[in-house]
């Protein structure tokens, strides 16, 4: 009789760059004698990224094809993490969709790439919007010269994580309670706008 194979259920505590393939940021165009555009291909700003971990289209900027070629360090793949790492609101993290792709950002957003033979996406980005995993980030940069995280500092932070596929159910449990949130919000929205043409 063959024995089961024993699976691996234990979190471990580790550093983010254990599980990354890459961490880096970008650069505004206008700092290397380049410009945006009113269109071409998507440039997501640290205001794109919001509280809740969704991106905002709307507040997108727009570079041409020979400045995205020219800032080939931060180009944005499908399922990278964004995290502001400078200013008021830092700590924000959002996973990247297929549909904003090609995509580039600045300084002010990190680029987090993971090893998806290791890690979820999905589950780490909820980890890291974690309310008091957040308090711990701002308060490194309370005790830094610097208004901002930096790379380093990004890479040792630690995380505690269960092995991939216990990553991947969680992360899909809670990317189905926002979608389904998310709906019952558009849903009121749109019956408050009905009411209101109603009363009108």
């Amino acid at each position: 009789m063959k024995s089961k194979p024993i699976i691996e259920t234990k979190w471990k505590e580790i550093q983010l760059k254990e599980i990354t393939i890459l961490i880096t940021k970008g650069t505004t165009p206008t700092t290397i004698g380049m410009n945006f555009s009113q269109e071409g291909i998507n440039f997501i700003k640290s205001e794109s990224v919001t509280k809740q971990g969704t991106i905002n289209s709307k507040k997108f900027a727009f570079i041409d094809e020979s400045t995205h070629k020219t800032l080939r360090r931060s180009h944005i793949l499908e399922n990278d993490l964004l995290m502001s790492i400078a200013g008021m609101f830092l700590g924000k993290v959002a996973v990247v969709p297929s549909t904003f792709i090609p995509a580039n950002t600045n300084q002010a957003l990190a680029i987090i790439r993971l090893n998806n033979e290791v890690a979820d996406c999905h589950f780490i980005g909820y980890f890291l919007r974690n309310p008091s995993f957040n308090t711990y980030m701002n308060n490194l940069v309370a005790q830094s010269a610097q208004p901002n995280l930096n790379l380093t500092q990004i890479g040792e932070l630690p995380i505690q994580i269960p092995p991939l596929e216990k990553q991947k159910q969680m992360g899909k449990i809670l990317s189905d309670l926002d979608t389904k949130i998310q709906n019952i919000q558009n849903q009121n929205h749109t019956l408050e706008q009905m009411a209101q043409a109603i009363f009108k």
